[in-house]
Formats: C-alpha cells, sequence, structure tokens
C-alpha cells in the first residue's frame, strides 16, 4: 500500500462549484483505482492523503500538480504503509463552514476528527503528519 500528502493553496477565484466537480471526479477516479483517501478544505487551502497502488497515486500526483484551481502544491509525505486508514472512504471530504454556523461546525468536526485520529491503530508516520497538518489547517 502506498500514501501520498500533499498540501496547496486554492486560487482566488476557485468557487463552491470547483470543488463539487473536484469531488465528483475523485470519487469516481478514486473507487474505479482502489484509491482511498481524505481531503480537507478551509480557508483556503486543501490538505489531502492518498493510499493506493504507487503508480496509480504518482501519476494522478502528477494531474493534482497541474490542476489550475490551486498552487503553491507541496509533497509532504509518501511512501509504503502496511494498510489503509481510510479503507472505507473514496474520498472523505469537510469544508469548514463561515458565518455563524463556523464555529459549530468546526467544534464538531474538529472533536470528530481528534476521535478518529484516536482510533486510527498503528499510525505511520505520514498519517502522524497528515493529522499534525490538518491540525495547523483547523487552527487558522
Amino acid at each position: 500500500m502506498f500514501e501520498l500528502i500533499y498540501h496547496s493553496v486554492a486560487n482566488e477565484n476557485l468557487q463552491e462549484s470547483d470543488i463539487t466537480d473536484i469531488l465528483n471526479v475523485a470519487r469516481n477516479f478514486n473507487s474505479q483505482n482502489d484509491i482511498t483517501g481524505c481531503l480537507l478544505y478551509h480557508n483556503e487551502r486543501f490538505i489531502q492523503i492518498l493510499e493506493g497502488a504507487e503508480e496509480v497515486i504518482r501519476q494522478l500526483y502528477a494531474s493534482i500538480e497541474d490542476d489550475p484551481r490551486h498552487n503553491s502544491v507541496i509533497l509532504v509525505n509518501m511512501g509504503e504503509k502496511a494498510e489503509r486508514m481510510f479503507d472505507s472512504w473514496s474520498m472523505a471530504f469537510h469544508k469548514l463552514g463561515q458565518g455563524e454556523s463556523a464555529a459549530l461546525d468546526k467544534f464538531l468536526f474538529v472533536n470528530n476528527f481528534k476521535l478518529f485520529s484516536d482510533l486510527v491503530e498503528k499510525p505511520s508516520d505520514a498519517v502522524r503528519l497528515f493529522f499534525q497538518l490538518a491540525k495547523q489547517l483547523l487552527k487558522d
């Protein structure tokens, strides 16, 4: 099993419909190619973890780097791991809201995210990095 983690900055003109398109394409591609993972979006920043066959993940990451809807794509970590962490998620996603519901939305998401991270058995260094970056993203 191969894992890749990156983060990036959304372009200023990114629309809600763009995110919907990203998710629809990702979920379709991922389910056809046995890819799992999680995508977080907050304050115009993305962080994503991808799991699957190395060749497929590397090709997917190359297309992600070329996607004009974001910039400053930084590879955080990649490497082999024993098993999937997001085995039932073709692409989990959460966008923290804005306005009055943002605080509650963020509170619930952070608590659920922390609970999930506590339940992960034998986390790899890459998974730890993912959660550290996600935690930083959630603080902003």
